[in-house]
C-alpha cells in the first residue's frame, strides 16, 4: 500500500471517529433536552462567606450514576472554576461558560468521592455536591481541589449548606 493511501486511510478513520463522538454527544443532549439548565446567578448575591479560585470542575452526573454525565448548559464540560459559598447557596463559574447557582434549599448532600466520569483520584480526592437540578433530576456535581488544606476548607464551607441529617440517617 503506497504511503499516501495509508495516510488517507488513517485520516478517514480519525475523521470517522470524531464524527461518531460528535453524534454521540448530540444524541446525549437530545435525550436530556427535558432537563432544565442550571440556574443563573441571582441578582444581588452579595459577598461569599468562602471562595476558592483554583478548583477543577470535573463533571455533573445523574445522582447515583457517576458515569452518566449531564450535558445541559453549562454543566457539560469540565474546566477550571471559581467556587463561592454564599449563605443562600453555591455559585460556580466554570471557565468559558456562564456561571450557575445552586440554591441552598436544593442541596441534598455534601461529601467526598473517589471517581466520576473522566476522573479517578485518590480516596476522597473529589468533593461531591448532591443537588436537585429540577424537581425530577437529582444530580451530583464533582470538584477537584489539589491542595489538601484548600480541599478541606471548601468541604467545610460547603457542609454549612447541607441539610442536617435526621435521626433516621444516623441509625
Amino acid at each position: 500500500m503506497p504511503g499516501p493511501l495509508i495516510t488517507l486511510t488513517i485520516l478517514a478513520v480519525c475523521l470517522g471517529l470524531i464524527a461518531l463522538m460528535w453524534l454521540g454527544w448530540r444524541a446525549r443532549r437530545r435525550r436530556q433536552s427535558s432537563i432544565a439548565a442550571a440556574p443563573e446567578l441571582p441578582a444581588g448575591l452579595g459577598e461569599p462567606v468562602f471562595a476558592l479560585d483554583d478548583v477543577h470542575y470535573v463533571a455533573t452526573s445523574t445522582a447515583g450514576a457517576p458515569l452518566d454525565r449531564i450535558a445541559v448548559e453549562p454543566l457539560g464540560f469540565r474546566g477550571r472554576a471559581v467556587v463561592e459559598v454564599h449563605p443562600t447557596g453555591l455559585a460556580v463559574g466554570i471557565a468559558a461558560t456562564r456561571p450557575f447557582f445552586v440554591p441552598r434549599e436544593r442541596i441534598e448532600e455534601v461529601g467526598r468521592a473517589q471517581g466520576t466520569i473522566d476522573r479517578a483520584v485518590e480516596r476522597d480526592g473529589l468533593i461531591l455536591v448532591g443537588w436537585l437540578l429540577d424537581d425530577d433530576h437529582p444530580v451530583a456535581t464533582y470538584f477537584r481541589v489539589v491542595d489538601p488544606a484548600d480541599r478541606r476548607a471548601l468541604l467545610d464551607a460547603l457542609q454549612t449548606l447541607a441539610p442536617e441529617p435526621t435521626a433516621q440517617e444516623h441509625a
